[in-house]
């Protein structure tokens, strides 16, 4: 988002001596940024070269190898003829990045003011950005393999809008933890008194140590067994995933595809031997699949903070999110068939935060739950949309929806309560869609030859775009024309 006009500074807070990173100054990234940005690409292409040329290494520092002289390569016998200028363009090269990497991480500037969070960057060309605090629709700590062994961790602010999302890549664990805490104090409109630093790696040092060495070291190991939820939490909100069921939800999710190829594979092994090469690729690509689910979500945690919800989850790889209060614009409880003898249930929800910048694993994350009980379940929806409870009756389709409806028909309707309108779809994969009044943007009825035929149509309630998809088809003409007059209503109260 960008805003007009001089951006106004922050006071200090009043708390430790150190200074506060939020006190409207321009700081830099994590030193190790240059290296974690650009550091692990440098090395990745040595060792390409390395491979490559290995010959004329092998010529350099040992000789030819059984009878065969490197020169008999073009490229090779002109690298010995001239190895002080192939040194002194390769030393230039690596010189030139490193040169461009420091000179890009000088360059790369943040600052918190009372009203936005300012980004700068480029060396040669220029970019300023700068998001409002009231169009902050979250703040994620991201801990990735890698900088967690460096102390450092990426910092995202989802922002309201495509592509207003601010990353910061990265800063060190204490400062992102502290920003984060400022950025939510200042969106809720409150003012810390005494801002409570985490011990990071800037700071921790072990008092019995006489080497950095093992001050770096002990600092990397708290920060690995570090607990994700370091705030205090409302203990009766606390909802933590155990990794048993998380193991066998995933299972079961994966098990149809996981059976085809286990039951290929039998059948190539009995008739095609040869054919067992072309299932390994799918069998990889499957588990994989699998596997980076589990890793992804263990250790999966939701709790209610005073600045909003926090979730936290990963193994390895580490991210905590944090949602202020009313950020949440549609929610979606989801029921595999096959998690249904067990009672477990998944929740997604969308928020008003999309940038073209979040691509691959930077992707806002869209599931608040992967695998609860429906006591869970409940308890999470309740952090968004507190005291709900499943209306008791529902507006379903008609019996001659059958026809298009031919299991779920029963099941498929629609229903309100004081706060939000409630879908209900399937019978075999379950869902129950809600989006608040005050969330709704647009109600839409939809019926085409066929249905219009059979007076039926299909009402879809329009959120910001997400994964979860607010619609109900195979409605009664009337009561899909009822349902759009009362989603209208009822919106238009919540906004006054």
């Amino acid at each position: 988002m960008t805003s007009a006009g001089p951006a106004p500074t922050r006071p200090a807070p009043v708390g430790p001596a150190a200074p506060s990173i939020a006190d409207g100054q321009w700081h830099r990234l994590y030193p190790a940024t240059p290296f974690l940005r650009g550091g692990v690409v440098v090395i990745a292409i040595m060792g390409f070269l390395f491979v490559q040329f290995r010959d004329f290494f092998i010529g350099v520092f040992i000789g030819s190898v059984a009878g065969r002289g490197p020169h008999e390569d073009p490229l090779t016998h002109w690298l010995l003829e001239h190895a002080v200028l192939a040194f002194g363009i390769v030393l230039a090269l690596l010189v030139g990045i490193v040169g461009f990497g420091w000179l890009s991480w000088r360059m790369h500037t943040y600052r918190l003011t009372d009203e936005l969070i300012e980004e700068r960057e480029g060396v040669i060309w220029r970019r300023h950005r700068r998001g409002r605090l009231d169009r902050v629709q979250g703040v994620d700590v991201a801990r990735p393999v890698l900088p967690r062994l460096f102390g450092a961790a990426r910092l995202e602010i989802a922002m309201a809008g495509s592509d207003g999302s601010i990353r910061l890549s990265y800063v060190a664990s204490a400062h992102a933890d502290a920003l984060r805490a400022e950025i939510l104090a200042a969106v809720s409109a409150r003012r810390r008194t005494e801002t409570e630093r985490l011990p990071g790696p800037l700071h921790a040092r072990d008092p019995g140590t006489t080497s950095r060495l093992h001050g770096a070291i002990v600092a990397r190991a708290n920060e690995f067994l570090a607990p994700e939820l370091r705030e205090p939490v409302d203990a009766g909100s606390l909802v933590e995933m155990h990794p048993g069921r998380l193991v066998g939800a995933v299972g079961l999710r994966f098990g149809a595809v996981m059976l085809l190829v286990l039951a290929g594979a039998v059948v190539a092994a009995i008739y095609r031997p040869e054919l067992l090469f072309l299932l390994i690729p799918i069998a990889i690509a499957v588990y994989g699949l699998a596997a980076r689910e589990v890793l992804r979500s263990l250790r999966y945690s939701i709790a209610a903070t005073p600045d909003g919800i926090r979730v936290g989850y990963g193994l390895l790889s580490t991210t905590n999110e944090t949602l202020p209060p009313g950020r949440v614009h549609a929610i979606e409880l989801s029921q595999p068939l096959f998690w249904r003898p067990f009672g477990w249930w998944r929740v997604r929800i969308n928020r008003a935060s999309a940038s073209v910048r979040d691509g691959g694993a930077g992707q806002v994350n869209t599931t608040i739950l992967p695998v609860g009980t429906i006591e869970e379940t409940l308890r999470v929806v309740g952090l968004i949309l507190p005291d709900w409870a499943e209306p008791a009756g529902f507006t379903v389709s008609p019996p001659r929806a059958r026809w298009l409806r031919w299991v779920s028909w029963r099941r498929n309707g629609f229903a309100f309560d004081d706060r939000a309108v409630v879908v209900r779809r399937g019978r075999l994969w379950r869902t129950l869609t809600l989006v608040p009044f005050a969330r709704v943007q647009s109600v839409g009825i939809e019926d085409g030859p066929l249905t219009r035929a059979m007076r039926l149509a299909r009402v879809d309630v329009h959120t910001v775009a997400g994964v979860v998809r607010a619609h109900v088809g195979a409605l009664d003409a009337d009561d899909a024309v009822a349902m759009w007059r009362s989603i209208e209503t009822r919106a238009l109260a919540a906004l006054t």
